[in-house]
């Protein structure tokens, strides 16, 4: 072999072996938040709802109770620690929203994730009708999330069906963005507003829902809203925001 050969080969394997070094370096000092393979304990609530919240007694308020806060009276809220945060959205495929308007629930969420260091957030996208509550079922049985969020009307009724079976001692909390769920068990909270309020069951959906109805502002608000109702204990209540101040 050529020197001049000898050498150009010697300087690739140099440079792939540091290379290799460092990556080895990286993955055994980092610590990875998005880890989830095994459980860990639920961040509680740090700030307080303000008065204008309007929420009840977090001792004695009822599953499916409507809270009608005032503006950005949820905003003092946030996790006390890394809290791992899962959206399940409805999709046309694995890797698109199924519509414009569960688009911008997930960029709701997405926005909040990016604004709030403490957020861990992974999303995934759910295509097959027929595979909706299995989808939403592996989530709740595997995933280790503290909360689940779903946006999509065609989730409604899957996740209502799934969440009774993880309601017992050691509860996984659901919380559905832009619509809610008719008889709520006492680990599934809802956040929204007028128009955009489906409740499943059957029900016709344009009774409750309106496309145009569904902005990022309203969606962000609602976002909010429901997160610190959920983390300061009322994770069962619907949140519905002012649709007319957003």
């Amino acid at each position: 072999m050529p020197a001049s050969l000898r050498r150009r080969t010697s300087v690739v394997i140099g440079a792939a072996l540091v290379a290799a070094v460092a990556v080895v370096l990286v993955l055994s000092t980092r610590t990875d938040a998005m880890d989830w393979s095994t459980a860990h304990p639920v961040p509680h609530a740090q700030g307080r709802l303000d008065a204008g919240f309007h929420a009840p007694g977090v001792d004695d308020f009822y599953s499916s109770q409507v809270v009608e806060p005032d503006p950005e009276t949820w905003t003092k809220v946030r996790p006390a620690g890394d809290y791992r945060v899962l959206v399940l959205a409805a999709g046309k495929d694995a890797h698109a929203a199924q519509n414009p308007q569960v688009a911008i629930l997930v960029a709701a969420v997405q926005k909040w994730a990016g604004a709030e260091d403490r957020v861990k957030l992974k999303v995934r996208y759910l295509h097959d009708p027929n595979t909706y509550i299995q989808g939403i079922d592996n989530a709740a049985k595997k995933d280790h999330a503290d909360l689940i969020i779903t946006a999509g009307n065609s989730l409604v009724d899957p996740v209502a069906a799934v969440s009774a079976n993880y309601a017992g001692e050691k509860p996984q909390q659901f919380l559905v963005v832009g619509a809610e769920v008719a008889e709520p068990t006492a680990n599934i909270a809802a956040t929204d507003w007028i128009g955009s309020a489906y409740l499943g069951e059957g029900l016709e959906e344009s009774h409750f829902y309106h496309p145009s109805a569904v902005t990022a502002p309203r969606a962000y608000a609602a976002l909010r809203a429901g997160v610190a109702a959920v983390l300061t204990g009322y994770k069962s209540v619907i949140v519905r925001i002012p649709a007319d101040r957003y």
